[in-house]
C-alpha cells in the first residue's frame, strides 16, 4: 500500500512538473530559441576570432557553449509545438518572390549591391525554409509514431539541402563595387548568412545524432494509450491535473511489475522443456531462474518507467536527458542479463564443452575474453549516450598507445603468454606440476596469472610471463608408467642358487602381473596408424608418456646386506592407484623373499673383542 502512494505522489509530482516547466517553455517560440542560438554561435566566433589572447575569453567560451547545448537539450521538446497559419505561408511564398524579382532586376540593371544584398537575404530564406520544413516534418511524424530511421531519414534530405545552400560565391560581383561601406556590409550579411545555415545544420546533427532517443515508444502508439487518457480525462473533472496520464502510468508500472513474476513462470515452463524433469537438471533451472529473475525484473521496471515518461510528455517527445538516462540503464541492465545468462544456462553448455573438448583453461579464457567484450560494449554504449566521441577516444587509444604498452609491458606479456601456455598444452588445470620450486595441482590459467594449490593447501599465484621463462615438470603428462625403484637386501647367509632364484621369480612377476606396465603398453598400439607414423620422426612412446621397462638384477653388497635391485613403471598414474599397486607388488616381493627362504637384512654391526680378563668376562657372564 505505501509503494502504491508512492507512486502515485511520484506521478503527481512529474505531471506537475511537466505541466510548469511546458508553461515555461510556451514563452520561448522555437524560432525564438533558434535565433538565439545562431546570435550564440556569431558571439562565440567573435571570441575566438579576436586578436587577443583566446585564454582571457575561455571563461566566455563555455559559459556559450553551455548555453548551446541548453539550447539544444530544450529544442525537441518545442518541436510538436510549433504553428502555422496560412497567412504566415503566403506571406512567406511573397516575401520569397519578391526578393526573387528583386535579384533578377538587379542583375538586368547591373546593381551589383542590390543584386548581392538581396541574393544574401534570398538564401537566408531558402535555408530557413528548408530548416523550418524538416523541423514541422518531424512533428507530423512524431505524433504518427515515427521510428528512428524515418527521423534520421527526414533530417538527412535537410542537411543535404542545407550544404547546397552553403555552396555561393559573390566574389566576382563584388569585384564589381566600389564603394567600401557597401563591401563591408555584404561582407557581414555574407558571414551572417554561413553562420546561420552552420547553426541549422548543427540542430539538425544533434536531432540526427539522438534520432534514437527522440522516437516514440512503440507500445504508446500501438496501444492506443493516447485514445484512453483522453477517456479518462473526459469522465473526470480536474483540469489542473491530468489525471489519465497519472492513472495509465501507474496501470503500465503495476502491469510490468506484475510481468515479472509470471515471467519467472513462463522461464520455468521454458526450463522444463530444455532440460527435463531429473533432479540434476532442475537444480540447473532453479539456478538459471534465480540468476535470471533479478536483471529481468528491473530491465521491466526501467521499461515501464520510459513508458510513462512518454505518456507523461506526449505529444512532445520525452526531454533527451530522460531519454539519456534511460538509454544508459536498459545498456546496463542488458549487459547484466546476458552476463547472468553466461554465468548460469551458458556455464552449463560450455561446462558440458570443455568435458568434451578436455581443454577446460581455454574454454575458460573464452568465458573471461566474453565477459571483458561485454564490459567493454556496454562501456561503449553510456559513454556514446553520455556525450563522447567514441571513434575519437578509439583513435586517441591509438595515439597514445605507445605509452599504454611501456606502461602495462608487464600486463601486456602476462596476457600473451597465457595465451601462449594454453596453447601450448604444458599443462592443463588439475595437472601435478612442479614450476619454480613449487609443487601442486593447477586450478586456474589466467589471463593474468596462473594459480597452483599446493599440497600443503596454499594457494600460490605465479606471472604468466614467468612461468614461461623458467622450467616446467609436469608430473600428469602421463599415459602409462610411474615409475618404481627399489633394493631388496637380503642376509649374508642366502646362497648364490637361493639369489638366483629369487631373481627368476620376481621377474616372473613383473612379467605377469596386471598391475605392471608391459611391452605392449606403448604408443604404438594405442595410438593408432599416426604414432606409427610419427614414431619415424619422434619417439612416440616418450612424447606421449608411455614407459613400461623393467629390470631385476643383483646390484651390489652392502655393509649387511647383499641387494637386489627392482625397476618397473605401474600402469596407474593417479596417486590413489599407483599407491594400491605399489603395496600389492611389495606384498608379493616379501613372499617371494620368504618363498626362497631367504632373509630381509637390516642394518648391523658385529664386534670383536681381541684380550679379556678373568674377572671381565666373569662379569660379563654374570
Amino acid at each position: 500500500m505505501k509503494k502504491f502512494f508512492f507512486i502515485v505522489l511520484f506521478f503527481l509530482f512529474i505531471n506537475s512538473y511537466a505541466q510548469e516547466k511546458n508553461t515555461l517553455e510556451n514563452k520561448n517560440s522555437i524560432f525564438a530559441l533558434v535565433q538565439n542560438y545562431i546570435e550564440l554561435n556569431l558571439l562565440l566566433e567573435s571570441f575566438r576570432n579576436s586578436d587577443t589572447n583566446s585564454s582571457e575569453f575561455q571563461d566566455n567560451i563555455k559559459e556559450i557553449e553551455k548555453q548551446k547545448a541548453t539550447i539544444l537539450t530544450t529544442l525537441p521538446l518545442k518541436i510538436v509545438s510549433q504553428e502555422i497559419d496560412d497567412k504566415e505561408a503566403k506571406d512567406f511564398l511573397q516575401t520569397k518572390n519578391a526578393l526573387q524579382k528583386s535579384v533578377e532586376n538587379a542583375q538586368i540593371k547591373k546593381r551589383y549591391y542590390d543584386y548581392v544584398d538581396n541574393k544574401i537575404k534570398l538564401l537566408n530564406l531558402t535555408s530557413a525554409e528548408h530548416f523550418y520544413l524538416c523541423i514541422f516534418e518531424l512533428e507530423k511524424v512524431f505524433i504518427e509514431g515515427a521510428q528512428s530511421h524515418v527521423i534520421r531519414s527526414i533530417i538527412d534530405k535537410s542537411i543535404d539541402a542545407l550544404k547546397e545552400d552553403m555552396v555561393f560565391s559573390f566574389t566576382l560581383d563584388k569585384e564589381k563595387i566600389n564603394d567600401v561601406n557597401q563591401l563591408r556590409t555584404l561582407e557581414v550579411n555574407e558571414n551572417n548568412l554561413r553562420n546561420t545555415i552552420k547553426s541549422y545544420n548543427e540542430i539538425l546533427v544533434y536531432l540526427r545524432n539522438n534520432a534514437s532517443l527522440l522516437e516514440t515508444n512503440f507500445l504508446f502508439i500501438g496501444l492506443g494509450l493516447q485514445n484512453a487518457i483522453n477517456y479518462i480525462n473526459e469522465q473526470t473533472s480536474i483540469s489542473s491535473i491530468n489525471v489519465g496520464k497519472i492513472v495509465i502510468s501507474i496501470v503500465v508500472i503495476v502491469f510490468f511489475y506484475s510481468l515479472k513474476f509470471y515471467l519467472a513462470k513462463i522461464l520455468y515452463f521454458i526450463l522444463i522443456r530444455l532440460f527435463g524433469k531429473n533432479s540434476a537438471n532442475m537444480e540447473i533451472k532453479t539456478h538459471f531462474l534465480e540468476k535470471l529473475q533479478g536483471p529481468v525484473g528491473w530491465f521491466l521496471f526501467a521499461y515501464a518507467i520510459g513508458i510513462c515518461f512518454t505518456i507523461l510528455y506526449y505529444p512532445a517527445p520525452v526531454d533527451i536527458r530522460v531519454s539519456n538516462i534511460l538509454s544508459i540503464a536498459y545498456v546496463i541492465l542488458t549487459a547484466w542479463l546476458v552476463i547472468n545468462i553466461f554465468d548460469s544456462y551458458g556455464m552449463v553448455i560450455v561446462a558440458k564443452l570443455a568435458e568434451k573438448s578436455g581443454k577446460r583453461e581455454v574454454v575458460n579464457l573464452i568465458i573471461k575474453i566474453l565477459y571483458f567484450i561485454i564490459i567493454v560494449i556496454a562501456v561503449l554504449f553510456v559513454l556514446s549516450h553520455l556525450g563522447f566521441n567514441i571513434s575519437a577516444l578509439i583513435a586517441s587509444l591509438g595515439i597514445g598507445g605507445l605509452a599504454v604498452a611501456l606502461a602495462a609491458k608487464d600486463i601486456i606479456a602476462n596476457f600473451f603468454a597465457s595465451v601462449l601456455l594454453l596453447f601450448d598444452n604444458s599443462f592443463n588445470q588439475g595437472d601435478w606440476v612442479e614450476i619454480s620450486g613449487i609443487e601442486g595441482t593447477i586450478v586456474e590459467i589466467g589471463l593474468r596469472k596462473t594459480t597452483i594449490r599446493t599440497f600443503d593447501n596454499s594457494l600460490v599465484f605465479l606471472p604468466n610471463s614467468t612461468i614461461m621463462g623458467t622450467n616446467i615438470k609436469n608430473w600428469s603428462k602421463r599415459k602409462i608408467g610411474r615409475h618404481v625403484k627399489l633394493f631388496i637386501g637380503v642376509t649374508y647367509d642366502a646362497t648364490p642358487e637361493q639369489l638366483e632364484q629369487c631373481v627368476e621369480d620376481i621377474r616372473y612377476l613383473l612379467a605377469t602381473s596386471p598391475l605392471i606396465a608391459q611391452v605392449d603398453d606403448s604408443a604404438l598400439n594405442h595410438g593408432g596408424t599416426r604414432a606409427r607414423y610419427r614414431q619415424n620422426l619422434v619417439s612416440v612412446n616418450d612424447l606421449e608418456g608411455y614407459k613400461n621397462n623393467t629390470y631385476v638384477a643383483v646390484s651390489g653388497f652392502s655393509a649387511s646386506s647383499i641387494d637386489i635391485e627392482v625397476y618397473f613403471y605401474t600402469k596407474a598414474v593417479d596417486a590413489g592407484g599407483f599407491r594400491e599397486a605399489r603395496q600389492s607388488i611389495l606384498l608379493e616381493l616379501m613372499k617371494i623373499v620368504e618363498r626362497n627362504k631367504l632373509s630381509f637384512a637390516f642394518p648391523s654391526q658385529s664386534l670383536y673383542i681381541e684380550k679379556i680378563s678373568k674377572e671381565q668376562k666373569e662379569e660379563l657372564l654374570a
